[in-house]
């Protein structure tokens, strides 16, 4: 059992020091691929326009399913 908990130990420090390492190289890509989607500058007026966008296609999913 002790030994199985210092695996687990083992394998959460190297998982630990690879996302330290790679970690914003990934955020970065991530990023970078989704730059279509952020709005930038963010402004009142965008958040509000997307958040009635998004409630009224939800609503719409509501009665497209009956």
């Amino acid at each position: 059992m002790a030994s199985k908990l210092r695996q687990l130990q083992s394998k959460a420090c190297q998982a630990s020091q690879f996302v330290s390492k790679h970690g914003s190289v990934y955020y970065k890509q991530l990023l970078e691929e989704n730059k279509q989607y952020i709005q930038d500058p963010a402004t009142v007026e965008k958040c509000n326009l997307l958040s009635k966008q998004l409630f009224y296609t939800r609503l719409a999913r509501l009665f497209s399913c009956y």
